[in-house]
């Protein structure tokens, strides 16, 4: 089969489950191409939408949460016009690359091949998958064969909002396959080149750098025992890692990153990740098997993904950096084991990429 895998560049976690999905494709002899939707909508809309999506959501945290709710409550829709106008463009681009399926990872592509489905007369087979643990604004209005939910116990959240409970597939996530392979902590330690700390801490930003990582990691340096490691992680932040460099130039307890790479060895190396409530960090956190700790959410899905893990016992929280001495100070003490919040996490799929694959192959 060949199979189009859609994606948005609204923040990277949509493009990381694209390329978890493509990776297993590949392995089992499919071929597939990732394409970022807002190419084939008007470039003034998708530089707005791209953007603007970024900046409101690293700078102006509680107006994104403000418009999301919007959404939730209007559905308003502003989006769903600029997705139609890119369909038949989208479509050209199937054509020419003669697929045989169409795999979604964000709304505004699912959009687009709804309008095709349904008044342009396209049958190619389609999947939408939920990057986020909660039901998205607008997902109830698509036209779709099968829709990948992150979990079983958002089955109700779907269905209240009015999705057929036979299209609905409690896969997990798409993460890659790295994340779940099983590592020793010392081993990516070893790996690393961090090897002989007695604790290591991975403190992110996500992939566009946001939330209170500065002010944080000034917290828990100050908590740190002489032989353990805090490490930073800015993501395409570069404004944060120049100040981070400079605020931790002569701390031998910190070491800071801009983006990398090799998330999931730092991942395998941690005794804890502290980082904020996004949809795919969580899910490599879920399959690396780390314990964590969230930072204060983004309004909108960050805030559904960390009720839904705390809920579950699968993870800690802090609502601001003044809550996290405490917290950590219980978990350095002993007082806190962060492995109970590894052992509730048996109901979450670990291996979602190879089931979403094996669903879209049989479609």
């Amino acid at each position: 089969m060949k199979i189009a895998i859609l994606s948005c560049n609204t923040g990277g976690g949509h493009n990381t489950a694209a390329a978890a999905v493509s990776e297993v494709l590949t392995q089992r002899g499919h071929s597939c191409f990732i394409c970022n939707a807002l190419e084939f909508m008007p470039k003034t809309t998708a530089q707005v939408i791209s953007k603007g999506h970024n900046f409101v959501y690293r700078h102006t945290p509680k107006l994104f949460g403000i418009g999301y709710r919007f959404e939730e409550k209007y559905q308003p829709s502003l989006f769903t016009e600029q997705s139609i106008k890119g369909a038949l463009p989208l479509y050209e681009e199937l054509q020419r690359q003669q697929v045989d399926a169409v795999l979604c990872v964000h709304l505004f592509p699912a959009t687009m091949m709804t309008e095709l489905r349904r008044n342009h007369g396209v049958t190619l087979p389609t999947w939408f998958v939920s990057t986020d643990f909660t039901c998205y604004p607008g997902v109830s209005e698509l036209d779709v064969d099968g829709i990948c939910m992150p979990h079983e116990e958002l089955r109700s959240d779907f269905v209240a909002a009015g999705i057929p409970s036979p299209l609905l597939h409690a896969t997990g996530i798409p993460v890659r396959q790295v994340f779940s392979r099983p590592m020793a902590r010392s081993d990516a330690r070893q790996a690393l080149g961090i090897k002989g700390k007695k604790r290591v801490l991975v403190l992110g930003a996500g992939s566009m750098g946001a939330g209170p990582v500065r002010e944080v990691a000034h917290t828990i340096v100050n908590l740190l025992g002489e032989d353990d490691l805090l490490i930073t992680i800015c993501g395409n932040n570069h404004r944060l890692k120049q100040q981070m460099d400079a605020d931790f130039r002569n701390a031998e307890r910190v070491q800071v990153l801009g983006f990398t790479k090799q998330m999931d060895l730092y991942m395998h190396a941690a005794d804890l990740l502290i980082t904020k409530a996004g949809g795919l960090t969580t899910s490599e956190a879920l399959a690396a098997q780390v314990p964590l700790l969230y930072l204060d959410a983004v309004p909108g899905c960050e805030t559904y993904n960390l009720d839904f893990l705390v809920s579950h016992g699968c993870a800690l929280m802090c609502h601001d950096e003044n809550d996290i001495a405490p917290l950590l100070m219980g978990i350095l003490s002993g007082a806190i084991d962060p492995q109970t919040m590894v052992q509730r996490r048996t109901s979450f799929p670990i291996h979602s990429a190879e089931t979403v694959c094996a669903l879209l192959c049989h479609t």
